[in-house]
């Protein structure tokens, strides 16, 4: 309260009591226009006194009103923080400490049906067995749209919550996918012709030799139809390798510990480079992550047999395998130090059936992208870092796994 009103409003008082007493004794003496005079004077301060009360009141309860923990700014500032929220496009959701999962603005409430929470059976279906949203991975299909997934932590006093926003991808996915099915097409044309045609030649050649009854037409036919067989045998082996590419099954997520995991594969790895002097480091792990661990083998077997394949064609080659943990990701680097993946090379070398090698089916990698890419993240070739320490000079790939 004002210290200067307070005064006003006593020095009034004081006033009424005064003047009231002036009052009763003009009156006891008979002076009536002086009991009147003193009076009204009395009736006037303490109307004063009263304006200068209401007015502190009225002061007071405004300054609350406008203070910045009052109840008024704080819903007005809530009404407008989800008038904003409402008119973002993205669907965002917020996960409480207790599990349950909130449709944060319209978007979200209009993706998932809702009024405010998911239901446990949608949270199940969205988030998987544990019903954490930290084990949501980089992208999410939902009624038949693809989503990337962008996860943040909101730690307060009181809670620590988490926040995914939702983007819709599905544009995107499905430019990839009509890109990529083109690359396949001509890489099938391709191959498929480089096969038939000389099939096709041998085989016309065989025909008429044989209409040439003779030893050397004979032998000369028999040596046609093997080349004919020869490269049957080929176009059948590029068949399998299709196959396999195209039926690799959904991955049956579960926890593994990495540790172990690694273990295993550097035992294998050794066995079978060892004796040819490549020489493999490989980082220890304390992380669990979620993968198939089938998968994930076949994935991490084809990068390390590759790396191992170019690290031989220098002295003193090395692969290496390095771990390292970002915001609730264990990115996995698989690196070798052999000549590297030329650029003009490096937007095809995860087209199926593409390779630079006399003996390679192309399919290694994309296989290992696909696998990738089935456990909701994303194989990249990292480009060269001239002069870094901790780089080896050949190719670098990287795939992040959800660590539990």
């Amino acid at each position: 309260m004002d210290y200067r009103r307070l005064l006003l409003a006593l020095g009034a008082q004081i006033g009424v009591f005064i003047l009231g007493a002036l009052s009763w004794l003009a009156l006891t003496r008979g002076l009536f226009a002086s009991a009147l005079l003193c009076g009204l004077g009395a009736l006037g301060l303490a109307v004063l006194g009263l304006s200068l009360t209401a007015l502190n009141l009225t002061r007071e309860r405004l300054l609350n009103r406008l203070a910045p923990g009052s109840t008024f700014p704080s819903e007005l500032n809530r009404r407008r923080l989800q008038l904003l929220l409402d008119e973002t496009p993205s669907p965002l959701l917020l996960q409480t400490e207790d599990g349950q999962l909130i449709a944060v603005n319209r978007a979200a409430r209009s993706l998932f049906d809702v009024a405010y929470a998911l239901p446990v059976a949608s949270r199940k279906v969205l988030l998987g067995g544990d019903g954490a949203l930290t084990g949501l991975g980089g992208q999410v299909r939902w009624k038949g749209a693809t989503y990337a997934v962008h996860r943040a932590e909101m730690v307060e006093p009181q809670q620590t919550s988490h926040l995914a926003v939702l983007t819709d991808i599905s544009a995107d996915v499905r430019a990839a996918e009509a890109t990529a099915l083109r690359d396949l097409l001509r890489v099938l044309n391709h191959e498929l012709m480089n096969a038939l045609t000389p099939v096709a030649s041998m085989s016309k050649s065989a025909l008429d030799l044989l209409g040439d009854d003779t030893p050397e037409a004979r032998a000369a036919a028999a040596k046609a139809l093997e080349r004919v067989v020869a490269r049957t045998e080929g176009l059948h082996d590029f068949i399998n390798a299709y196959r396999a590419l195209t039926r690799l099954p959904p991955p049956v997520m579960q926890p593994v510990a990495l540790d172990e995991w690694l273990d295993v594969l550097r035992e294998s790895f050794t066995a079978q480079w060892s004796d040819k002097g490549v020489v493999f480091e490989c980082d220890r792990a304390t992380a669990t992550v979620l993968m198939d661990e089938d998968q994930m083998w076949l994935c991490a077997g084809n990068l390390l047999n590759n790396g191992a394949q170019a690290a031989l064609e220098v002295p003193n080659p090395r692969v290496r395998l390095s771990v390292r943990e970002v915001e609730g990701t264990v990115c996995l680097r698989i690196e070798d130090s052999g000549k590297g993946i030329p650029t003009g090379d490096a937007d095809q070398v995860f087209l199926p059936f593409y390779t630079t090698k006399a003996t390679g089916t192309g399919v290694g990698l994309s296989l290992a992208k696909q696998i990738v890419q089935g456990h909701g993240g994303a194989l990249t070739l990292k480009a060269a870092v001239p002069g870094d320490p901790d780089r080896l000079s050949g190719a670098c790939f990287e795939f992040g796994l959800k660590q539990v």
